[in-house]
């Protein structure tokens, strides 16, 4: 009897593993689980999208110097020729003219005007580039934060089980447990370690697609998942209509529509063609015959260069019209995304107290069946609950802190270049543990 009892207690003792609720308030103090805001910004930068971006800029600047000088340039023309009068003499004579188009003075200001807002849409598609580099960093992240969570738990539940073989082994030489109960014992180690397996190889696999797209990040061997993610304060409207102002998207579409509209104009004077003055200067007769006169000319046609004014006023249109679906789509979006962080944070809440509720039922699972008062499917059951509230809780946190990343990435409080003072973010992240760096 005192055997039997003695060798229960030390099954109690083998059995109940650390709770996965006790880890998940003692990690509450462990340091942030993003990447920090430098690392973050360099390795956003050095992607193909935004080089691509930063080489549309240079190409914008250029076209705004072209634009300014102009698209007309000094033409120089010679004619040298040789005249002979039958029964006379041979004559060497020649003639030269300097010209050159002239811009109307309306004209030039608009070249200017246009190349002003390509520049400007230019510069904002490039800060949008940028903005959607720590979006997919996030997103990247945050799925590889999923794989991880989910391996830790899994290979948890190894080391539980692991424990738990052990301890039935004991009870069976002892005469205390079934043989069946060590069979089920072996099978639910083995699926574990299969189900340990499968997470670590999602876990790598995610963190390969970070590595790829994101191949100058130094990623740590493991991140440590805050307890508690952080809450978005502040109200909806506060962070959409903080998103709305701060779109970059917005911006490059509205500085399309100026230079779109600065086109139009352009065309429009353009229908009066730009004249071309210039110098002639003749010598015939061998010199005896000097001649100096002025050139001037202009195109008289206009139904080209109507239809081009016609053609440039339907872009206007066009640009006009897109800019108002870039404003309704990233209005829609900002309101999405608030919403969806507010959400999972209260996902995340129940899936805590869904938590706490399972490991109290595994633990008292666990010492009803050491003690001999339930079966092993029971606790079987119970572990699996157990574990899926876990994994459940896990994923869910990790949910509510990309929702609220992404708020305050799309907001530009976080990854984002300011103009002047310090990224709001700069901090954020920076006792990440990096052990690899």
């Amino acid at each position: 009897m005192k055997r039997s009892f003695l060798c229960s207690m030390m099954f109690v003792i083998a059995l109940i593993p650390v709770s996965s609720w006790a880890q998940h308030k003692e990690s509450a103090a462990k340091p942030s689980s993003l990447p920090p805001a430098s690392l973050a910004l360099r390795a956003i930068e050095r992607t193909p999208e935004v080089q691509l971006a930063a080489a549309a800029l240079a190409r914008a600047e250029a076209d705004a110097r072209l634009r300014r000088v102009g698209p007309h340039e000094f033409q120089l023309s010679a004619i040298p020729q040789r005249r002979r009068v039958e029964g006379g003499p041979t004559f060497n004579e020649w003639e030269a003219e300097i010209s050159r188009a002239v811009r109307w003075p309306g004209k030039a200001r608009l070249d200017r005007e246009i190349g002003q807002y390509g520049v400007e849409a230019a510069q904002l598609n490039l800060a949008d580039a940028h903005h959607a580099g720590a979006r997919r960093l996030l997103a990247l992240w945050a799925m590889w934060q999923r794989a991880s969570v989910t391996a830790r738990q899994q290979h948890l539940q190894v080391d539980v089980w692991e424990r738990d073989r052990k301890a039935i082994a004991r009870r069976v030489e002892l005469g205390d447990a079934a043989l069946r109960d060590r069979v089920a014992a072996d099978a639910a180690l083995a699926q574990a370690r299969a189900a340990a397996l499968q997470a670590d190889a999602d876990e790598a696999s995610a963190r390969r697609m970070l590595q790829s797209a994101f191949p100058g990040l130094p990623l740590p061997p493991r991140v440590r998942l805050d307890a508690m993610p952080p809450e978005l304060s502040g109200t909806n409207l506060h962070w959409s209509q903080l998103i709305v102002q701060r779109s970059h998207e917005i911006g490059a579409a509205e500085a399309v529509v100026r230079m779109r509209e600065s086109e139009a104009r352009r065309a429009r004077a353009d229908r009066l063609a730009d004249p071309t003055v210039g110098v002639r200067v003749l010598n015939d007769l061998g010199g005896r015959e000097r001649a100096v006169g002025l050139v001037f000319s202009m195109p008289i046609g206009v139904r080209q260069r109507g239809a081009k004014a016609a053609a440039a006023e339907a872009d206007a249109l066009s640009a006009q019209a897109d800019s108002a679906m870039v404003q309704r789509d990233v209005s829609r979006d900002a309101r999405e995304a608030v919403a969806r962080a507010r959400s999972a944070r209260a996902v995340w809440r129940s899936r805590e107290q869904a938590l706490k509720a399972a490991d109290d039922s595994a633990a008292k699972a666990e010492r009803a069946y050491a003690l001999g008062e339930s079966g092993l499917a029971e606790l079987l059951a119970a572990r699996r609950t157990a574990l899926d509230a876990a994994l459940a809780e896990r994923r869910a946190a990790v949910d509510a802190l990309e929702g609220v990343a992404r708020v305050r990435i799309d907001a530009h409080e976080m990854w984002h270049h300011h103009t002047g003072g310090s990224d709001p973010d700069e901090h954020a992240g920076e006792a990440m543990h990096l052990p690899d760096l």
